[in-house]
């Protein structure tokens, strides 16, 4: 068994998919009626790996970005698939996700078997058959009822010299903050989605965790169709 988190290999996945990881498991068949299904554990170790004594958490939603269902007395769920969905857990108070090394909370997996089409900007690799088991770990956090959170509006810089700006006359003075958390709100990059990356290294630099949500200049301008326009 993997970790959800990650794609089959611990990797980050190209553009916007490298807002969180998702960990793989071993495949199983597909059938005409697809069903996921996995656990949501406490990772008492902070590992990732569901190890031993660490139990399955009830009553913790789970979504397919369609229907929510909540994990049963032992921490289980399972929820129609598709070969184009994204599975992930949702946050509940007084815990929280893995972080990778950009500090990009570790909440979701991506089930893409033929991964995406084909862009200037790279989107998904294939990921190959449904998992057995996508187990999602959950750590235990202290949660204050008021608290403080860092938000960027449109930085959406164009090159690197423009990140190296946005380091050094906005991260630079955010290093140490108390912010629980930061989110960037849309136009994270403008245009060249080969700039998320860099980005998310530089942010990381808060040490904070972050969250970013996708705008109107982070999408795929060579997509088809606008279902496709956010594969990167």
């Amino acid at each position: 068994m993997k970790r959800p988190g990650f794609n089959n290999t611990p990797r980050l996945v190209s553009g916007l998919s490298t807002i969180a990881l998702l960990f793989g498991a071993s495949p199983q068949t597909h059938g005409a009626d697809q069903k996921a299904t996995g656990v949501v554990f406490a990772d008492i170790n902070k590992n990732g790996n569901r190890d031993e004594g660490e139990p399955g958490l009830p009553h913790i939603r789970v979504s397919n970005q369609k229907e929510i269902v909540f994990t049963d007395e032992d921490g289980r769920w399972e929820l129609p698939a598709s070969d184009d969905a994204i599975f992930f857990v949702i946050k509940p108070s007084g815990w929280t996700s893995p972080l990778n090394d950009n500090l990009l909370p570790q909440f979701y997996y991506i089930h893409k078997p033929a991964g995406s089409p084909e862009s200037k900007y790279p989107g998904v690799k294939p990921t190959g058959a449904l998992p057995r088991s996508i187990d999602f770990p959950l750590q235990r956090q202290r949660e204050p009822d008021k608290f403080q959170a860092i938000f960027f509006g449109d930085p959406q810089p164009r090159s690197q010299t423009q990140i190296d700006y946005i380091a050094h006359d906005v991260v630079e003075d955010l290093i140490g903050s108390n912010a629980k958390f930061g989110v960037t709100l849309g136009d994270i990059v403008f245009d060249n989605l080969s700039l998320f990356e860099s980005y998310n290294r530089t942010v990381a630099l808060i040490g904070v965790p972050w969250f970013s949500v996708v705008g109107n200049h982070d999408i795929n301008t060579d997509a088809p169709t606008d279902e496709l326009s956010d594969e990167t």
